[in-house]
């Protein structure tokens, strides 16, 4: 596999200097991934390395998804060379009964590991038509494609030496507690259990039929441990806030995935998150704190941001600017480089953040050998980072 620039890791980071790190600091390392020409995957039309959305990792695997699919791809990830080959396709429609079948994009977003499952989410946003030549007339159409309102989970096979494939189990795999690939019924309609469950939400429901990036509802981050389910939403962004929703998930006895109503009686509950006006591009669960990584609603050219939220509380209803911490600033460049994806990475037995793009900077990718490059960044324990918010007073 061809090399690009940077690819070669750091040796590991002394624990003061990870302490102090810049906000604007640039990448530690670029890591290569590469995959399979998209004329030898299923049910996939164009190259993934150029619409990487959301990201995962666990041991030496990587997974990643193109949002212009219904697929989950693998790739694994080598120490030695700072690459991560070996691409693996798993075609979701051949697990789950999808409404518009295993060819229908999914706008895959959200990606997480947990307990031995990889969580899928999709979207669950309308889209509107581009404008043609001719006219403004296509953009007047506001679309629906079935298979976005996919929340699910499949478990993972342990290979060994660090690779997780993702398995087709609908029955029970052997272990305790028995694990199987599990969804949240889907339907053609736009009026999805979680959909339809949020439209009468008084804060998120009036913006419920509105377009992604128009501020409508849009869910771009997943976040879980055991069977709390996070998701972060794009939009609606309320009063300046990015909101999270929280659903304590449990298999349901029609083979389903259903959320439990907690106190109060509703099945869903709602935190209010200032990201200094932005919305919520990706989120990652870390031993007790939330990663998040921030960006604007619309298709505005903005900075994009990772905040961490120490000693997470699920059920805390608001999170001001002063209960967080900024962590990292990523650089803006107009037209190309837009952060969609976050996961914590072990190196050399440190913890690092691989962040992976959409919109690629031509530099990050090579059509010949379907490359696409990624940046990983140094970052702070969280007692670090705890530490830095009470010196700065809270702020982050």
């Amino acid at each position: 596999m061809a090399k690009s620039k940077q690819t070669q890791l750091p040796k590991r980071a002394d624990a003061e200097k990870t302490a102090e790190l810049p906000l604007d600091r640039g990448p530690a390392a670029r890591v290569d991934l590469f995959f399979t020409h998209q004329d030898r995957l299923a049910h996939v039309d164009d190259p993934i390395w150029q619409d990487v959305s959301a990201l995962a990792v666990i041991g030496r695997s990587i997974f990643c998804t193109c949002d212009e699919t219904s697929t989950i791809e693998r790739v694994t990830f080598d120490p030695k060379t700072g690459q991560a080959g070996e691409h693996t396709h798993f075609v979701l429609g051949e697990t789950f009964d999808l409404p518009e079948g295993p060819g229908g994009e999914m706008d895959i977003e959200g990606l997480a590991v947990a307990d031995g499952y990889l969580w899928i989410c999709g979207s669950h946003s309308l889209k509107r038509d581009k404008p043609k030549d001719d006219g403004l007339k296509d953009m007047e159409d506001i679309d629906w494609d079935p298979n976005r309102g996919f929340l699910g989970k499949a478990p993972l096979l342990d290979r060994g030496d660090g690779v997780f494939d993702l398995v087709a189990a609908i029955e029970p795999l052997d272990g305790a507690p028995a694990r199987a690939a599990r969804m949240v019924a889907m339907k053609k309609s736009r009026k999805t259990p979680l959909r339809k469950m949020l439209s009468k939400d008084r804060l998120i429901g009036p913006f419920m039929d509105h377009p992604c990036k128009e501020n409508g509802f849009d869910i771009e981050g997943l976040a879980v441990t055991g069977d709390t389910v996070l998701l972060g939403l794009r939009g609606p962004v309320v009063g300046g806030y990015a909101l999270i929703v929280r659903m304590e998930m449990k298999d349901a006895k029609n083979g389903f995935l259903k959320p439990r109503k907690l106190d109060g009686g509703k099945r869903y509950g709602l935190q209010a998150i200032d990201l200094n006006g932005q919305g919520i591009r990706d989120m990652h669960w870390q031993d007790g704190r939330l990663l998040i990584l921030s960006g604007a609603t619309t298709d505005l050219e903005a900075l994009q941001s990772v905040f961490a939220i120490e000693d997470y509380d699920p059920e805390r209803s608001i999170y001001q600017d002063d209960a967080m911490a900024r962590v990292l600033d990523l650089p803006a460049i107009r037209g190309s480089d837009h952060a969609e994806g976050i996961a914590p990475i072990e190196i050399d037995g440190t913890a690092k953040l691989v962040v992976a793009y959409d919109s690629p900077h031509e530099d990050r990718t090579d059509a010949k050998t379907q490359r696409l490059t990624t940046d990983i960044f140094e970052l702070a324990s969280a007692r670090s980072t705890s530490s830095k918010r009470r010196a700065a007073g809270g702020k982050g």
